[in-house]
């Protein structure tokens, strides 16, 4: 795909990066895949008939590696599972269309083979426009995947039983059947739901289905079942309602008053449900009944997002009817057989266990859209923010911004994931989905594809050239960077390296490597012990405990928390990990803030893990200290006078306004609070001579003499500056472990290490005496 795109995954929040290594760790063992799209939209279509043909290519090579396990054996799983494409494009009265477009195929001679799909698919398009005429989406941007789908069955007839064939279905009610719905031709509404289900759109009332139709307080008045997240969803779609951001009460949302039923917004909800309804009810009964003939087929939807976002809708449905299959069908089988699917729905994509065929697959998964433009990098990206500021009217020419957008993309792709996952648009149904109004259970998407609408904006292969030569390029110290404004270009690398290392910090590293420097720099055993498996994720340059002295009782701030080690230990200091839930005293709790969002996820999921009580005693934001307030807003903390001890490790290091930092620590100590902030500073800055170009890290370090001033002239009392006795050379540490873990420390990134031999100089030069680390004390009077 020759266009920006991204493929962030919400459990990690990272990106994947083609299209085939998505397939081949997640997708290909997922049972069942939905899609939501906008539709038309040619770059979504382009990832979508690149992620079928990957799907197939992936089903078709485990059945031939499962045929040739088996060979010899009476019955095999050689098989190539088909894979069953739900379309909301095509009406479920289509499928007579759809059967004909697809069995006409045949292999033809190469000249002839274009002209072939060229007809067929154009007789498709006809049909679909003059017999039809209801659904009124525009099926030429779909060519390449329709005609794919053809090609499969040909595929399978020719190459024998392992190729992976495709088969098309229509999805929804027809338009002009929906459409009826609010219409007053019927005395009840429950003529209307009984001639759909005679057509076969939705369950009669002798199946079992049938009980997952209606609401369970309305079937009289046949008010179809969906859920207080999903109308809030499709509310705010029609309305733009925001139901991400943290509220504090719900009278102002139309909708949530079970009076109001009848409302506008209730009754285009029930016309929304009733399309959900019926592709529900498709797939959960093309699911038993190919499980009961024995066949491990897989399932892909594409629909609209609206259908599908945070699994309400569609999936919801389809959980309903088979939950129902399961509890009320006489046919033991049938029981069984739809018990095993929704449990298999209801998880992840994991591999087959050996009693499955190897390919059945196990799990579902969403995919999302986004367009680039909603992230809105021109008001975030340092480069784009100057590049308006120089231009007429602040406006940003095209070819430009174009242009910036591509550097990034190329150069510095992690970078921009993270600019992504910050903006409100994506931020919100991604990862902080269950905030809101609507509290939803789950993301918006599992993977979320944010591509660039531009059609006009596309990659030539001289930018991937160039792009490739750079990359393979001597490492670079993360923090060097050539532009101009070093501060921003500075903080812009620190992100994007912390976000690197905090998506490799689930790997084990070197534990006593680390357990060394720890103890070097003055945790004791006990630290040590209650950090345990955590210990190889320290970062730090001191140990600020040991200066901070936190009480039992206390409310602790941690700048620059990173994957949570000072965090913890701060939450044992104080308290917070022997609070529960339910304790409505004011009991101590940490908050982490750290400017990488892949760090906070992980401290997150390792707090969890450790049984600590999130959010209640410890949560960890994604902040910038120079913005302190918008963090602690954004997580619904005050921004002033809320903690009795502030600490830090190693942050302050790159930040690159000093004062603003320890002005925004001031305020938000509690008076009588105080910090304990650890940082290398440089001794004399005359030793930076100018002639050497320094690592842009160095030059971020703040100068020895000035910091005392500095935060006595913010308000601080009693300020010292305490040498923590922390070297940077002459340490003695254990070599590194090569024995488990070689494989999992080599892949986890790492900040410090040998760069460029541009740097070659400072291996020859007294660190200790150019820099010296420093713990910072100061009280809020």
């Amino acid at each position: 795909m020759n266009f920006v795109h991204r493929i962030l995954k919400s459990s990690s929040a990272s990106s994947s990066p083609t299209v085939q290594k998505l397939v081949q760790s997640e997708l290909q063992h997922a049972k069942l895949i939905y899609f939501g799209e906008f539709h038309g939209e040619s770059r979504i279509i382009s990832f979508q008939t690149q992620l079928v043909k990957e799907l197939t290519k992936c089903y078709a090579s485990v059945a031939a590696a499962s045929a040739n396990n088996h060979s010899g054996s009476e019955r095999t799983d050689g098989d190539a599972p088909t894979l069953h494409l739900v379309m909301e494009h095509f009406s479920q009265d289509m499928q007579p269309i759809l059967d004909r477009y697809q069995h006409s195929s045949q292999r033809e001679l190469k000249e002839q083979q274009d002209e072939e799909e060229s007809k067929a698919f154009e007789e498709l398009v006809t049909s679909y426009n003059e017999q039809y005429g209801t659904e009124g989406h525009n099926l030429h941007p779909y060519r390449e995947l329709l005609q794919f789908c053809r090609q499969s069955t040909a595929n399978e007839s020719d190459n024998g039983s392992q190729s992976c064939k495709v088969k098309l279905h229509g999805g929804f009610i027809p338009r002009n059947q929906a459409a009826r719905l609010n219409k007053e031709e019927y005395a009840t509404k429950q003529e209307f739901f009984q001639e759909m289900s005679s057509k076969g759109y939705l369950p009669k009332e002798d199946e079992p289905m049938h009980h997952a139709l209606f609401e369970k307080t309305g079937a009289e008045s046949q008010m179809l079942r969906g859920s207080r997240e999903h109308q809030l969803l499709i509310q705010s779609l029609m309305s733009g309602v925001d139901i991400y951001s943290p509220v504090e009460n719900e009278e102002d949302v139309d909708g949530s008053n079970e009076n109001e039923k009848e409302s506008r917004i209730s009754r285009l909800y029930q016309a929304q449900l009733l399309k959900d309804h019926a592709m529900g009810y498709k797939i959960a009964s093309l699911m038993i009944e190919h499980a009961i003939a024995g066949k491990a087929d897989k399932y892909m939807v594409i629909t609209g997002l609206g259908h599908l976002k945070h699994y309400t809708g569609v999936p919801d449905c389809v959980h309903g009817y088979l939950r129902q299959e399961a509890l009320l069908n006489l046919n033991v089988q049938h029981r069984n057989v739809a018990l095993d699917l929704l449990l298999s729905l209801t998880r992840p994509p994991i591999k087959s266990s050996v009693q499955r065929p190897s390919f059945s697959g196990i799990g579902s998964t969403l995919i999302g859209c986004q367009m680039m433009y909603e992230v809105y990098l021109e008001e975030t990206y340092p480069p784009m923010i100057k590049a308006a500021a120089k231009a007429e009217d602040n406006e940003m020419e095209e070819d430009v911004k174009r242009k910036l957008l591509i550097d990034l993309y190329l150069r510095n792709p992690d970078l921009l994931d993270q600019y992504i996952l910050n903006a409100e648009a994506v931020r919100g149904p991604l990862l902080q989905y269950s905030d809101g109004l609507a509290g939803f259970k789950r993301p918006c998407a599992d993977f979320l594809f944010v591509y660039d609408e531009d059609d006009e904006n596309e990659i030539d292969e001289a930018d991937l050239q160039q792009a490739e030569l750079s990359s393979n390029n001597t490492q670079k110290c993360p923090f060097q960077h050539d532009k101009s404004d070093e501060n921003d270009d500075a903080k812009a690398e620190t992100i994007e390296a912390y976000e690197r290392v905090g998506q490799t910090a689930g790997l084990r590293g070197n534990a006593a490597r680390a357990k060394a420097i720890m103890t070097y720099l003055g945790y004791t055993d006990s630290d040590l012990e209650y950090v345990a498996d955590d210990i190889f994720n320290f970062q730090g340059v001191a140990n600020p405990h040991t200066v901070a002295n936190i009480q039992r009782g206390e409310c602790v701030l941690d700048i620059g928390s990173g994957l949570g080690i000072d965090s913890f230990l701060a939450a044992r200091n104080c308290g917070a990990d022997v609070c529960n839930k339910d304790d409505v005293s004011e009991a101590p709790f940490v908050v982490g803030v750290d400017i990488a969002q892949s760090e906070v996820n992980h401290a997150m999921a390792r707090a969890i893990d450790r049984g600590l009580v999130v959010p209640d005693r410890i949560r960890f934001v994604r902040g910038d200290v120079e913005k302190l307030n918008d963090a602690l807003a954004k997580a619904n903390l005050a921004t002033d006078n809320l903690f009795d001890v502030c600490v830090s490790n190693g942050a302050f290091c790159l930040v690159p306004d000093k004062q603003k930092a320890f002005e925004n620590v001031f305020n938000a100590l509690r008076p009588g609070g105080r910090m304990a902030i650890s940082t290398t500073t440089v001794s004399d800055p005359k030793q930076l001579d100018p002639s050497f170009e320094w690592p842009v890290c160095v030059k971020m370090f703040a100068n020895l003499d000035e910091l005392q001033a500095m935060c006595e002239g913010i308000g601080f009392k009693n300020v010292q500056v305490l040498d923590a006795e922390s070297p940077l050379e002459g340490m003695e540490l254990p070599a590194d472990e090569v024995a488990d873990n070689a494989d999992s420390s080599d892949k986890r990134f790492k900040i410090h290490g040998k760069y460029s031999d541009q740097y070659e100089f400072l291996q020859n030069m007294d660190m200790d005496e150019l820099c010296k680390v420093v713990t910072v004390y100061g009280e809020k009077p």
